[in-house]
């Protein structure tokens, strides 16, 4: 009996899978060659990679392993790896204020920039404003001497030169019907009347027109000045050379500028300098003063504030772990409503009650007899209040970790240390701490992490005040690496230096996965020793 096959159809969500991966693909073939076009050619590559891994993970039956794994490896790549990778790729570049383009771009610029005759050589010509309908100014220049009119569209002097300016009048259509030689319309512009022009005159006095050889600057409502404007540097893609014309000399390239003469051009671009950020980080000593001070305080502030948030949290654990204690849950509920109110308003918060002269805490000291504290002013005191408000924020974590770690304590492990003679406090130190110590070290390390990159604190609390004067760079005495990185980077005042501040991030991150290594292998022993 003969038999025929017959293929199976396919499924709703295969077709649904198709058009999804259908649609992928037409994004990122779009993406391409913008991403190309822009220069971003790691991040085009990425793209691409992805792609490609969708459609065979997805589309290929022996890859059906790996469909699970697959979307969340893409969103490691590009929330954690991705990010550390690139920090990596701008430490070792000039990435800073002044050098934030490409190479293009700043030539791009720089052929912008022309070289204008001053006011003394300027020439006064008569003007003549226009507009269409909807609004839309031209300007009519006529220069008598030379039996030469300009028709163009002008702009404003902060916006770049616009090369077509100049229109075809005679193409668009002239009208001068009284015959003086200034036509009352050129196409759809019409010639504007005196009380139209003092209705824009503010207006006129930002317009400019580009002329040939030169810019047309609006003096009154009937007048302009033309002064001569040519381009200062040409770049012959040839013999790829920059030529500045103002002082006649073949410019340079040295590490991302342009050397013209002894001037050093801006703007620069992006170049990559090696490990010259790390060098500057770690051996120029305006940075290396003031990042020994910082390191200091940081580790005090990590360290103290995990030792006081777990030292508050596990007493009020112990407190509450009597069967005997009432009230357990109206306790617990009142510790928990730190943690659940945002640590950002928190901050704002303590801020105002820390205020010097109109605070609630020196209202409350000094009605016990005790002087205003500086508590934001003071170095000392910064770093004090720092503390508190963190052990304010934290203790409630701590809590809850610690309760529950305490009531998976076997209760026969104290009560064989109590036969054995042992009182409360040695119970305590010998067996009760110890095995909290092995479930909770993970999370005391987590908590030294978060704490030793606490930003939102420091910068909402103090801002990294109060600031050291006279300091090469700028930096508080509450400062931590993260805020210090951040000074750098952003809130300088003095030009942002991404690359610096980049190296600082990874020298960061160094740290603290070092640190979190070491508590880790500490960890391990202590499982070692009390984990049976």
């Amino acid at each position: 009996m003969a038999t025929t096959s017959t293929s199976s159809p396919r499924s709703i969500s295969f077709w649904v899978l198709l058009g999804v991966l259908a649609l992928i693909d037409a994004l990122v073939i779009a993406a391409v060659p913008a991403l190309w076009a822009a220069d971003q050619l790691a991040l085009m590559g990425f793209v691409i990679l992805v792609a490609a891994a969708l459609n065979v993970t997805y589309l290929w039956p022996r890859a059906r392993a790996s469909r699970w794994i697959l979307p969340g490896f893409i969103f490691m790549a590009i929330f954690v790896i991705w990010p550390v990778v690139y920090t990596a790729f701008v430490s070792v570049t000039n990435w800073s204020t002044g050098n934030i383009l490409t190479r293009d771009q700043v030539i791009e610029q720089l052929e912008r920039v022309d070289i204008t005759s001053g006011d003394e050589d300027a020439v006064t010509l008569p003007l003549v404003v226009l507009a269409d309908a909807d609004g839309n100014l031209r300007f009519w220049i006529e220069d008598a001497d030379t039996g030469t009119a300009y028709f163009g569209e002008p702009r404003d002097r902060s916006a770049d030169p616009n090369p077509d300016a100049i229109e075809d009048a005679e193409a668009l259509g002239i009208e001068d019907t009284d015959g003086d030689g200034v036509p009352e319309s050129v196409g759809p512009y019409e010639r504007l009347e005196l009380r139209d022009l003092f209705a824009i005159a503010n207006d006129l006095e930002n317009l400019v027109l580009d002329l040939p050889n030169g810019i047309a600057r609006v003096q009154t409502i009937s007048q302009v000045r033309v002064v001569e404007s040519t381009q200062r540097y040409v770049y012959d893609a040839e013999t790829d050379t920059l030529t500045d014309a103002l002082q006649g000399v073949t410019c340079t390239e040295d590490t991302g500028n342009f050397v013209c003469g002894d001037t050093e051009v801006e703007p620069g671009w992006r170049v990559v300098i090696g490990f010259e950020n790390y060098v500057n980080a770690l051996t120029r000593p305006e940075l290396v003063g003031p990042l020994v001070q910082i390191f200091l305080w940081n580790i005090v502030f990590a360290v103290g504030t995990v030792a006081l948030t777990f030292g508050l949290g596990l007493s009020l654990a112990l407190a509450l772990q009597p069967e005997r204690m009432k009230g357990k849950a109206f306790y617990r509920s009142i510790y928990i409503i730190p943690y659940a109110i945002p640590a950002f308003i928190t901050a704002v918060v303590w801020r105002g009650l820390l205020n010097f002269q109109f605070g609630q805490v020196n209202d409350l000291l000094g009605n016990l007899g005790i002087d205003p504290i500086p508590w934001l002013q003071d170095p000392f005191w910064a770093k004090v209040a720092l503390l508190i408000v963190n052990l304010w924020l934290g203790f409630p974590y701590m809590f809850l970790i610690m309760s529950g770690a305490l009531q998976s304590i076997p209760n026969e492990l104290k009560e064989a240390a109590t036969v054995d003679g042992a009182g409360a406090r040695r119970v305590f130190r010998s067996v009760t701490l110890p095995l909290l110590l092995v479930s909770t070290a993970p999370l005391l390390i987590g908590s030294f992490a978060f704490n030793f990159n606490n930003f939102v604190l420091i910068y909402v609390l103090t801002q990294g005040g109060p600031p050291v004067t006279g300091a090469a760079v700028p930096w508080g005495e509450t400062d931590i690496l993260i805020s210090f990185v951040f000074d750098l980077a952003f809130a300088s005042g003095r030009g942002s230096n991404f690359g610096l501040a980049s190296a600082y991030t990874i020298l960061i991150f160094v740290l603290v996965a070092a640190f979190s290594a070491i508590g880790f292998r500490m960890s391990r022993n202590l499982e070692e020793v009390f984990g049976d």
